[in-house]
This record gives structure tokens, sequence and C-alpha cells, in this order.
């Protein structure tokens, strides 16, 4: 089996990965890229392509107040240079613009990866996507050394250090179950993001955190079934903001105003199953405006009711409590005498949805320092491994403050220090013990 050398591996190629890459590359880092999915992008290449964060550091606590919100400050320091830094491989599609909890730019994201990936390879590295790792260990002068599988058969990379960045573990079942209380979500994400990183920095030593049960998701209606990347946004009911929110026994359980990705969350906190309803008014809104500015303009509702979703109209909350006790929802007759719901449904037809939570990635994974080393269970770094975006524990708990934003700052930083550390002269026993090579 033939073993390449490298100082840097990459294990993942989305944002976060490829911004790893690309900054050990620039660094002077001879790096290769190992993405178990067909194409690189991950996450990113699927989504709005929006990279926004919190203003202040103010903003984000409100949004996120959990206690295990440890490193999104980051996060919000850093979104300048984020996007001083992408710009070069991609100038923004938008003006800066309001996006959820902050502000933020739309850029062509497969162009900005392209370009990536010039940088790495013209440094003497390689991106190589389907690529199925089967372990890593340390070999004897404390590098690494990766075996797999490609198309060609079997393969193995050795390294000095290793960045682990493979998106999460929400494509992985039995994860959407724990974080559903057994439920189960819809997955609005990267499909091979199972988790197979994190799995990695444990068998090195390192430690997770599934304490944090946070994620970034969205409300689907229960029955669509996304058969393309585009349904991952046509399908968010971003309208549950401005709506009411029940579950199967008709109480309200959430704060709908702070938005569909936190209403998601609720969701799947309470059961999985909620019936969601709004305005004629906000309908009208919501088809005829997109969202986000710079977003496509699309009827969520429509869509969903094309595509088989649980969806209709009513011309009173009596006609929709008929038609919600045939999906399992008992509505309370004194619901309509509550006027914070007359407010919210207001005069008009009644739109409502059975949803359900759609997950995009999980918050929760590998503990890591401020630099993004990997901890061990004693709280000490493991030395050569570590790591970024949705695999690195605990940049948000129970709020969010931009997934596209945080891959960047933490995939730069990992690779900015992965690549130090590679570079640094190797002593000479260890250099002996392995003949030279890395």
């Amino acid at each position: 089996m033939n073993t390449q050398d490298f100082d840097v591996l990459v294990l993942g190629a989305g944002m976060a990965g490829m911004s790893a890459a690309t900054e050990a590359a620039a660094a002077g880092a001879r790096v290769a890229v190992l993405e178990r999915a067909p194409m690189i992008g991950g996450s990113a290449a699927i989504s709005g392509g929006y990279v926004w964060a919190p203003a202040t550091e103010d903003d984000l606590r409100q949004e996120d107040q959990g206690e295990y919100q440890l490193h999104g400050a980051k996060v919000v320091a850093g979104y300048g240079e984020a996007h001083s830094w992408l710009g070069g491989f991609s100038a923004p599609l938008t003006q800066e613009r309001p996006a959820l909890a902050g502000r933020g730019r739309k850029y062509d994201l497969p162009l900005a990866f392209s370009r990536m990936s010039q940088v790495i390879q013209r440094a003497g590295g390689m991106v190589l996507p389907a690529v199925e790792v089967g372990d890593i260990v340390r070999d004897s002068a404390g590098g690494f050394l990766v075996r797999g599988t490609t198309d060609a058969g079997s393969a193995a990379w050795r390294s000095r250090t290793v960045i682990v960045a493979t998106g999460g573990r929400q494509a992985d079942p039995k994860a959407r179950a724990e974080l559903s209380g057994g439920a189960g979500m819809a997955l609005r994400g990267n499909a091979y993001s199972v988790g197979g990183g994190m799995n990695l920095a444990v068998s090195l030593g390192g430690v997770l955190n599934l304490e944090n049960k946070g994620f970034y998701g969205h409300l689907f209606a229960a029955g669509v079934t996304p058969v393309s990347p585009v349904d991952f946004i046509a399908f968010a009911l971003y309208q549950s903001e401005k709506g009411i929110l029940l579950g199967p026994d008709g109480s309200r359980f959430a704060e709908e105003t702070r938005g569909d990705h936190n209403n998601a969350t609720a969701l799947a906190a309470h059961g999985g199953r909620g019936l969601l309803m709004w305005s004629e008014e906000v309908q009208a809104e919501a088809a005829a405006e997109p969202f986000v500015a710079g977003s496509p303009q699309m009827d969520r509702w429509q869509i969903s009711k094309d595509r088989g979703g649980r969806v209709g109209v009513g011309s009173s909350l009596a006609e929709i409590t008929e038609a919600a006790a045939r999906w399992g929802y008992a509505i309370s007759p004194d619901l309509a005498s509550d006027p914070a719901v007359s407010e919210r449904l207001g005069r008009g037809r009644i739109y409502f949805a059975d949803v359900v939570p759609a997950i995009t990635y999980t918050f929760g994974g590998v503990r890591a320092d401020a630099r993004g080393e990997v901890l061990d269970s004693a709280g000490e770094v493991l030395g050569g491994v570590y790591v970024a975006g949705a695999d690195m524990s605990d940049i948000y708990h129970k709020g969010y403050g931009g997934g596209l934003c945080a891959a960047v700052v933490t995939g730069r930083e990992a690779g900015r220090n992965a690549a130090s550390e590679a570079l640094r002269p190797v002593p000479v026993e260890a250099s002996a013990a392995t003949g030279g090579q890395p």
C-alpha cells in the first residue's frame, strides 16, 4: 500500500476544511484534504451562501445564552477578516444585509472552493474526494498515519498534524434521534456528515461534549422529501417567527419571535411534532419577498403543498381545529380568545402546517481550546490534532450565530496553527526514527 507524505492532513472539504487547508498551504505547508463525499463543498455548497454573524458579543449573548457556548465570540471578532479573506476568492454577490440574528454577505461558494483548491495544489498539496477513512494512528515520531480507501483501492497518508473538519454528525439517524427525544428529525444538510471525524478524534484521545444538544435547522412541513439542495431552502418555513406553534396537546411551548431556526430546536425538545399557524397577511408577505434579501423569492407554503407536505388553509380557527384533529392535534376552543393568538392570526384566512424539525448541523462535538487544538479528558491538548467548523463543540448552544462564518474563522485558525506546528524542525531523534520523513 502506497503511503504519501504531507505536512498537514485535513479531514473534510467543506467550508471549515477548505479554509483550514488553504490557510495552511498559504503558510507553506504541503496539505492533503480527504473528503468522504464525491464532491467538495459539504453543507456550504448546498447552502444559500450567506456568510453572517452577530454584530457584537452582546448580540450573540442575546441570541445564545447557553452555558456551553464557548467559542462564539471568536466568530463575532473574526467576521470582518473572514469577509476580507473570502472576498479574495469570490467577490460578494450582495452588499452587507441583515441575516437572522446578525448581518452578512452572499458569496459564490463553488467558485471560492475552486480557487481555494488551486492554492492548495499550487503549494504541492491535493484535494481528494471519495475517500473513506478507516483509521488514524500516531506514528513513532509523533506524527499521524491515516489509512483508508479510494476509488483506486487502499491508500495511506502520513503527516505531522491533522485537522478534523467533517461537518458534524447530523446525517447519523441515531444522533438525530438523540437530539429529539427519540422522535427523529428530517435532514437538511450534508448527507455525508455522520460523525466520522469526531470518532477519529476520540480514537486519538479526544473527548466529545454530547451534553450540548443544540443544533441549527428549520421547520419543514411533515411529508415533504428533499430531492435537491434547493429544497433545503424551499421547505424552510421561516414565517414561523410570525406565527403560532402548538404541541399535539394544543399548548404553545416556543417563543416564536426568536426565529424559525430556534423554533426548530424548541420543537425537537418538545416531542418533534407541532402545528404551525400564520395569518393571511404573513403568508402574502412571505410569498412576495425573500426572507433574506438576495435569496430566491418563493412561496414555501405552496411549494410544500405541491410536494406532498401536510399543509392547509382555513377560513377560521374552528375550521382548522377540525383539520388538525385528523392529524392528532387537540386545539382548545379557548385558544381563539387568547389576545396574543388573535393578534398573530389576524382576521383573514389562516394558513397552517403539520411541522417537524429539520437539522442542518449539530453544535455538540469535539472539545477544543481557543486555538482549535483538541483536548483530552483532563483538558490538556493532545498535540498535533486540531478541529474546526461543525466538528468543533460549543461554538453555539441554545442559539445560532452563523455557520459559514464560524467555519471560515475556526478553519483558518486551525490551518494556521496546524501549519506552524507541522513546519517546526523535527527533533533529531524523531527524524532518525522515520528516515527523515514527516
